[in-house]
């Protein structure tokens, strides 16, 4: 692997498109040889590029003589990363953007596609204070030029929201957002943890929201945390932590969250009963109920019992069996795009309605393992109000001995986590 930032953005990008490689394993692999420095630039391009890839080719295709799907594939991630640097990021000279990508035109194309990409990138430079603006005849096609969302979700949330919302919703979804750490409250506190990560290097500061939160200013390496390994802490979004906190489970209860891996939000509880009780975690894959007990016995927590089900149907021996029960749903994952980009190109339309049937059995078992007077907590890290509000509304409709307490959708844009909804629901007495 080449210890060029640049370059490893462009090998990376290329296996996410041609060969179906996940894009945040990939970024990881190609990072692999670069120097800390570096790696952070390169990260920075390529994930940049994921999430703008349709303006940017917008882009492209504005200034170049030849079709989109004519270019080559080495070719094209190479104009992409370079325009990314360009129009996204004001430290980089714009000559030694041309100037790298014009060298690895070289590298990965023949002698023609050098004269190609400094024409097309220097044609943008020029015209950087003068960009042009995507054509629509309807105000969402513009968006989702604009925004590099597909149009049918853009439709979607114009359509929920109102069109000032939805640009905020793309907007954040196009931008990094803080790494988010839980506190292991049954071995220390956000104050003496704080103190520890200073020591290794890390800075953090507290969420005005969650007790349990840290902020992390900057980057940060789990695997060279020490911290990390003694259990202090674990990598969890702050509105992920919400859906827990408002479950609200006491000492000594029995919960069950129903899709549980890989186990965030099932630690929590338990660190939050102060691993006292029972926490049985459920999920259909067995080899994701590993990783539940691998976060586990990092934590140092004892009382959680992990078993292989699928939760779109109910086991019987835990009827009416738990004080409260989790049901953080199998979503679209519309939320976490602003961490997961590829979401965005890999899902489809179709694919939320298979989702909402799913989530609507799930809620449907989940809910007979709850005492009278027992919590359940329905949450999605979605914005989709079919798969939220719709799912929940046609579950009371069908079970009157359950009442709404609590709901809430956090969008990104105003929390710095990711999009999340939560609903609270009790079983009457």
């Amino acid at each position: 692997m080449s210890q060029n930032p640049r370059e490893a953005a462009v090998v990376a990008l290329y296996k996410i498109e041609n060969e179906g490689a996940y894009s945040a394993q990939s970024i990881i692999d190609a990072a692999k040889n670069l120097k800390p420095i570096d790696r952070s630039f390169m990260n920075e391009i390529a994930m940049g590029v994921v999430r703008n890839k349709m303006y940017l080719d917008f882009l492209i295709q504005s200034f170049s003589k030849i079709k989109l799907k004519k270019i080559s594939p080495w070719v094209l991630q190479i104009l992409r990363t370079g325009i990314y640097q360009i129009v996204f990021m004001d430290k980089i000279p714009h000559s030694a953007a041309c100037n790298e990508a014009v060298k690895l035109a070289s590298r990965y194309s023949n002698s023609g596609a050098k004269g190609f990409v400094n024409g097309v990138m220097r044609s943008i430079s020029r015209s950087i204070e003068n960009l042009p603006e995507p054509d629509g005849t309807k105000r969402e096609e513009y968006l989702s030029v604009k925004y590099s969302s597909p149009l049918w979700l853009v439709k979607k949330l114009m359509a929920q929201y109102g069109e000032e919302e939805c640009i905020k919703i793309l907007k954040d979804s196009l931008l990094p957002h803080p790494t988010m750490i839980r506190v292991n409250a049954t071995k220390t506190t956000p104050d003496k943890l704080a103190d520890i990560l200073k020591n290794e290097g890390i800075e953090t500061y507290k969420s005005k929201d969650e007790p349990c939160c840290l902020l992390v200013d900057g980057a940060i390496n789990i695997n060279n945390s020490k911290a990390y390994k003694d259990g202090l802490y674990t990598l969890q979004n702050i509105n992920s932590m919400r859906a827990v906190s408002v479950l609200d489970p006491k000492e000594g209860e029995t919960v069950i969250d129903v899709c549980a891996a890989p186990g965030g939000k099932t630690t929590f509880i338990a660190e939050k009963m102060g691993d006292t009780g029972k926490v049985i975690a459920m999920d259909v894959h067995s080899h994701k109920i590993d990783l539940i007990n691998k976060t586990a016995k990092r934590l140092s927590l004892s009382s959680i019992e992990a078993l292989v089900h699928n939760s779109e149907k109910t086991k019987d021996e835990y009827i009416e069996f738990a004080d409260r029960v989790l049901a953080d749903v199998p979503c679209s994952g519309i939320g976490v795009i602003h961490k997961k980009p590829d979401i965005k190109w890999n899902r489809k339309e179709k694919d939320i309605e298979e989702l909402c049937e799913i989530q609507a059995n799930i809620l449907k078992s989940s809910s007979k393992y709850v005492k009278t007077g027992g919590i359940l907590v329905y949450s999605t890290c979605t914005i989709l109000k079919e798969e939220n509000m719709d799912i929940v509304n046609q579950f009371l409709a069908n079970n009157a001995d359950f009442e709404k307490v609590f709901e809430k959708v956090y969008l990104a844009h105003e929390t710095q986590g990711s999009g999340f909804y939560i609903c609270k629901l009790k079983r009457k007495t």
